[in-house]
Formats: structure tokens, C-alpha cells, sequence
């Protein structure tokens, strides 16, 4: 075997990789946001949210494109853990549909006749239109083309290599050499970040008799198990609620790999036999073995995901809501506009929460929230939110979400006007307060000192709700300067009751203020 031989590997396996970058590239940017906008409103159910992992990863021929995205929304917390499992699970099944593209165009075509000319026309497709989806399109094109190069190139470089690939001594060392083959595989993919890119190399050695059908089935176990690689990498430093996802990626994938490795033989025996009866080759049999894995991993998480789910949860705990701990910023989500504003968006209704059960323990009313602790420092979490919008702000472009982030900024600064004012009705005591405001103003107070009360409230009821509260200030008002004529009380009494009284008018203005950017009717 020459260097040229060797020389084409590489060269190919380098195509391959080009190639694969530009169709997902392409395909990203040709779809807009409707890969963020199908992730926001698919995921009601279990099936809808795999259904959807399934589609755009077929679509964008990238299960890592899909998961870091879904990984980005769940770090925001934009998309639950749960719902976001189910995508992710979804995009596993659609990852197969590149080995199939692989096995029954790619390795079958002549490189010459289809790779070439749609890397031609891809290309002029992107340089010669100035926008829209046809541009990037032309550009994904090109990718394709570039990729059956890469598979050309390496098929022609393989038949070389297979001639002094051990392939006997492996097929012969029984269950090392299906473990070399597992452990191959992972490295392979965790090496080039891509399980797809793995796979058309795997199926393209596997064509060429690098190496024995079954060790082949273990390589497509090995690269599956490493597709985890991205997303623990994704998941380093990030929010509880990513790195939950990230183990829950990581154990399903495990759990099915164990499995799929136990029962190797048999599946490998449907996927030759259904292959073999299809007229398809050894490159056909992988890509149906490499389905029926991740539809196995489907079934099993179909079973048994509520359990997985449920000891992640334990195991990975979040930051109590009275925690002073960020819950959904960190440097992961500053990749995207959307995904840092939405990150923004879900932190500061934290810290709004967090105020409003301050507002509630100062009337004395009774608890209802889960964590009755309040005595966080909520300033804390005010200026990390403000560190991060100022590192958001640097990033680029907010797009359509520039307004949005603009009100955001200005609800955190009436965030921190209203915990002033709380913070001075603290140092009152509760029946000094309860007094000063009178069972009426207390009642219409109340009905803003919990986020599902005001959340509920739409534009008209929130207004209604406002006129209320100042109409019970002048009652106030008037009866504590009836107090102050008659001599039943002292003015420094009064004018500190009306202080009172003025501050939680001021907050409730606040709380509205604030609570139609969070929570818009």
C-alpha cells in the first residue's frame, strides 16, 4: 500500500467532513427559523416532540445541529427537560436517514456524473443569487456534491487499504474484536464530531471489505455511543436543566448499546436478511441495522423514560428558586439572540417570583409557593442578568428579538426599584403595615403578590385591578387624615402610615409594569 493510498483516505475522509458541513450549513440557513419556531410549538406531546427530532434532523441531515439547538432552548429554558428528551430522541432516528442516503445513492453513483455537476451548478446556484432560501440551497447542494466526492474518493483509497487491514485476525479475536470495533467506532465519531460523517466511512470501508459485516455492526454501535460526545461537551458549565438532557442523551444511548450488543447477533442476522431479500448490499444491511438500533432505543424510552427522567431530576439537582444561583445563564445560551433572550426572559421570572413572595410574606398572607425561604439576596441575580445582557448585547444582530430584549432591561430595572421599596417595607412590622393599609387595600394587594394570580389577568382585568388599588390609596388617604383632624392620631403616625401606603402603590405600578413584559396578556 502506497502513500497515495493513504493520502486519498485522508483527502476523502476531509471531502466527506467539507461536504457534510456545507449541506447542514445550507439546509440551517435555507430553513430560517423554522427550526427555533417548529421546536417552540411541537412538542405538546411525546410523539409530536419525536416526530419532530425525527423530520428536521432528516431535513437538516444533522443530529448534532438538532440537539445543540434543543440543548440551547433547554438551557434558556425555553423547552421543559422532559419535552426536549423526546426531540432528541426523535433526531437519533433521523440521523439514519444519511447512512441510507449513503448506502443506496452515494456508494452506487458514479462521482464523475452526479457529484461533480451538482457541485457546478450548487455553487454558482450560491454565488450568482444574491438571497433568499435559493442561495443557500445552492450552497447545501454543493455540500451534497462534495460528499459523494468524499465517498468516492475513499471508496477508491479503501479497496488499497483492505488488501492489508487485518481484517481476518479481527473477525477471528470473537468478542475483542466486536469490543475493538465498538471502541473504534466511538473514537471515530467523538474524532470528527459527527455520527454521520462516521457512519458514510463505516459503510464505505464495510463496502470495500475493510472489514467483516459483523465488526461493522459494532463500529455502528462504537458511533453511536460517541454521538454523545457533543452534546457532554455542550453540556460542560451549562444549566441543570441542559445537563440533565446531556445525561439523559448519554444514558439512552448506553442503555441501548448494551442491549444492541447483547442481542447483536440476531439484529444483524434481520438486517442481512431483510438486505439480503431486498437485493441490497453489505452497506444497505448496516444503514437497516443503524435504524433498527435507534428505533430500539425509541421502544425502550417509549417504556422506561419517566423512570431515566425522574433519577436524572435526583441526581442532577436545580437551584432552589430562593437560590441566588443562576438557573438559566450561562456562555452556552450567547450563541444565539433568541436563546440569550430567552435565557434572560426565564431568569428574571425567577427573580420576579422571588419579589412577589417578599410582597406576600410582608402582607402576612399566607405561603404558597413550594420553597417558603425569602430571604435571598435577589441583587445578586439582578446584576448577574445585567452582566449577561451586556455580554448579550456584544454578541451581534438581535434581530426580531431586539425589542423584546430591550423591554427585558427595562423590567429588570423596575425589578430593582421594586425590591427597594420592598426591602423598606420590611423594616415595618406586619401589623404597623396591615393597619396602615386597611382589609381592602390588603385584598387588592393580595391579587398581585403571586405570579400565577397576575399571570392569569389579562390587559383589561390588570387595569381594572390598578384603578382598584388607587381608588383604596385615597380611601386610605382620606380616613388617616380624618384620623389626623379628629386628634386620634399623631402626625408622625400618619405621615409614616401614608408613607406605607404610597410605596405599595408605587410597587403595585411596578409589578404590572413588569409583569406586562414576563407575562404580555
Amino acid at each position: 500500500m502506497s502513500f497515495t493510498d493513504w493520502a486519498m483516505s485522508l483527502g476523502g475522509i476531509g471531502f466527506l467532513l467539507l461536504g457534510m458541513g456545507m449541506m447542514t450549513e445550507g439546509l440551517k440557513a435555507a430553513a430560517g427559523d423554522s427550526l427555533r419556531n417548529i421546536l417552540e410549538r411541537s412538542t405538546q406531546t411525546r410523539m409530536r416532540a419525536l416526530l419532530t427530532g425525527f423530520s428536521l434532523t432528516a431535513v437538516v441531515q444533522s443530529s448534532s445541529a438538532v440537539i445543540m439547538t434543543t440543548l440551547g432552548f433547554t438551557n434558556a429554558g425555553m423547552l421543559g427537560m422532559r419535552k426536549a428528551a423526546w426531540i432528541v430522541f426523535g433526531s437519533n432516528v433521523g440521523t439514519t436517514m444519511t447512512a441510507w442516503i449513503v448506502a443506496l445513492i452515494g456508494l452506487k453513483i458514479r462521482v464523475d456524473i452526479v457529484a461533480l455537476p451538482l457541485i457546478g451548478l450548487g455553487m454558482l446556484l450560491h454565488l450568482f443569487i444574491s438571497g433568499g432560501r435559493w442561495k443557500h440551497i445552492g450552497f447545501a447542494a454543493a455540500g451534497f456534491g462534495i460528499l459523494f466526492f468524499g465517498l468516492g474518493t475513499l471508496r477508491d483509497a479503501f479497496d488499497s487499504i483492505a488488501e492489508v487491514f487485518p481484517v481476518e485476525q479481527i473477525a477471528a479475536a470473537g468478542g475483542w474484536g466486536i469490543l475493538i470495533g465498538i471502541l473504534a467506532g466511538a473514537l471515530l465519531t467523538l474524532l470528527i464530531q459527527s455520527s454521520s460523517a462516521a457512519l458514510a466511512i463505516i459503510l464505505t470501508a464495510a463496502v470495500t471489505g475493510v472489514f467483516t459485516p459483523l465488526v461493522g455492526a459494532s463500529l455502528v454501535i462504537g458511533a453511536n455511543l460517541g454521538t454523545t460526545g457533543t452534546s457532554l461537551l455542550a453540556s460542560l458549565g451549562a444549566t441543570a436543566n441542559a445537563r440533565r438532557l446531556a445525561m439523559v442523551h448519554v444514558l439512552e444511548k448506553a442503555v441501548t448499546g448494551v442491549i444492541a450488543l447483547l442481542l447483536l447477533w440476531p439484529m444483524w442476522r434481520v438486517a442481512d436478511y431483510i438486505s439480503d431479500h431486498a437485493g441490497g448490499t453489505v452497506a444497505t444491511a448496516l444503514a437497516l441495522y443503524h435504524t433498527l438500533f435507534n428505533v430500539l432505543g425509541v421502544l425502550l424510552m417509549w417504556f422506561f423514560a419517566d423512570r431515566l427522567f425522574r433519577w436524572v431530576e435526583h441526581l442532577i439537582k436545580q437551584p432552589e428558586l430562593s437560590s441566588e444561583k443562576p438557573r438559566y445563564l450561562d456562555k452556552t445560551v450567547l450563541a444565539s439572540p433568541t436563546m440569550g433572550v430567552g435565557a434572560m426572559h426565564s431568569e428574571l421570572k425567577r427573580v420576579f417570583k422571588q419579589l412577589l413572595r417578599r410582597g406576600r410574606s410582608i402582607l402576612l398572607l399566607a405561603e404558597d409557593e413550594r420553597d417558603g425561604k425569602d430571604d435571598v439576596n435577589t441583587s445578586v441575580l439582578l446584576d448577574r442578568i445585567s452582566e449577561f445582557s451586556d455580554e448579550l448585547g456584544k454578541v451581534g444582530s438581535m434581530g426580531q428579538d431586539a425589542e423584546f430584549y430591550l423591554n427585558l432591561n427595562w423590567a429588570e430595572r423596575e425589578m430593582r426599584e421594586l425590591r427597594l421599596n420592598l426591602n423598606n417595607l420590611r423594616k415595618r412590622s406586619g401589623e404597623e403595615i396591615n393597619e396602615a393599609l386597611g382589609a381592602e387595600l390588603v385584598a387588592s394587594l393580595s391579587q398581585l403578590m403571586g405570579s400565577g394570580q397576575i399571570k392569569a389577568l389579562d390587559d383589561n382585568a390588570r387595569a381594572e385591578l390598578l384603578n382598584l388599588i388607587k381608588a383604596g390609596r385615597r380611601e386610605r388617604r382620606q380616613a388617616l387624615l380624618r384620623n389626623l383632624e379628629e386628634g386620634t392620631t399623631d402626625a408622625v403616625l400618619v405621615t409614616a402610615q401614608l408613607n406605607i401606603v404610597a410605596m405599595f402603590e408605587d410597587s403595585a405600578k411596578r409589578i404590572l409594569r413588569i409583569a406586562s413584559v414576563l407575562y404580555p396578556a
